[in-house]
């Protein structure tokens, strides 16, 4: 079955809608008043500092005397308002505001961990260095031990000098 159609006027006056369209344009109004109330304090301030408070979307801070001094002398030459941007430069120095680095932390964390594998590197290495060398003479004395005479007796010169030896190396 075919519902009927709704005229636009009770389409456009549903409760919901009618409050969203009317809380939308309160809220929107409210934010023009507290842009024009920052606007205001705004130009007071820059015109107590001796700036012209700017107008519209050129908010530059342009000295009032400058300002006055260039629309009296506004001949065509160039050189003049350079000496002037040099000596308003003169008087109000802008330092370069330097940024922080939002890595800077991960670039210390990163540097530390390269330096720890760095670190980790050279003692795996030495400890591979001093294991190869402990094994090598390990096979050393386990060949010397091993080795027998022609009747199948220990060779006592190598028993006698590996019992010498560990009797150093306990001092």
């Amino acid at each position: 079955r075919k519902q009927a159609a709704i005229s636009l006027a009770s389409f456009s006056s549903k409760k919901g809608h009618d409050r969203a369209i009317v809380e939308y344009k309160k809220r929107k109004d409210e934010k023009f008043q507290k842009n024009a109330v920052l606007l205001r304090e705004y130009q007071r301030a820059m015109k107590s500092e001796g700036y012209v408070g700017g107008r519209g979307a050129s908010r530059k801070r342009v000295d009032e005397r400058t300002v006055a001094d260039g629309d009296d002398e506004d001949d065509g030459g160039g050189r003049d308002g350079d000496a002037e941007n040099e000596e308003l430069a003169e008087r109000h120095p802008r330092k370069k505001r330097r940024k922080a680095d939002p890595l800077h932390y991960a670039k210390k964390e990163a540097e530390l961990r390269q330096a720890e594998k760095l670190e980790m590197e050279s003692q795996k290495k030495a400890d591979e260095k001093t294991e190869g060398q402990k094994q090598k003479s390990r096979k050393v004395r386990a060949r010397k031990l091993m080795k027998r005479t022609r009747r199948g007796q220990p060779v006592m010169k190598n028993v006698i000098g590996d019992m010498l030896s560990k009797i150093k190396s306990d001092m």
